[in-house]
């Protein structure tokens, strides 16, 4: 009888563990996706972009996407609501911290000018038959 509840006990919490992963895979997964950003006070040509998130091997990276380029996203983190990174502008590091509301994200862009405010929204595709 003791096996027995220890089996099930383990079995329970095995089965516990395996579904707060489930869910952090798919709160991470809500990041993916092309993001429209606004930034008023950032300089001509950085105010406003894309946010490109993807998954690939079941890693997720990203780029910033400008009218005249595209700059790499560097030590993304995502935590529960929270988005992290850094990318390069012009030789300085941009520190990049967002939070996730519904199909918004804001937060704070750390940049050699003095922190700025970061908002985007999620891009809507809309499908062709």
């Amino acid at each position: 009888m003791r096996k027995h509840i220890l089996s099930i006990l383990l079995l329970v919490l095995v089965s516990l563990f395996a579904n707060i992963q489930v869910k952090a895979d798919t709160k991470n997964k809500q990041i993916l996706g092309e993001w429209l950003y606004e930034v008023s006070e950032a300089p001509y040509g950085y105010e406003k972009g894309s946010l490109i998130f993807t998954e690939t091997d079941g890693k997720i990276a990203g780029v910033v996407k400008l009218e005249a380029g595209e700059l790499a996203i560097n030590d993304l983190k995502i935590e529960k609501d929270s988005v992290i990174f850094t990318t390069m502008v012009d030789g300085s590091v941009i520190n990049v911290a967002l939070k996730l509301e519904k199909d918004k994200l804001v937060g704070k862009v750390d940049s050699p000018e003095g922190p700025k405010t970061l908002t985007a929204m999620r891009k809507i595709t809309i499908l062709k038959e």
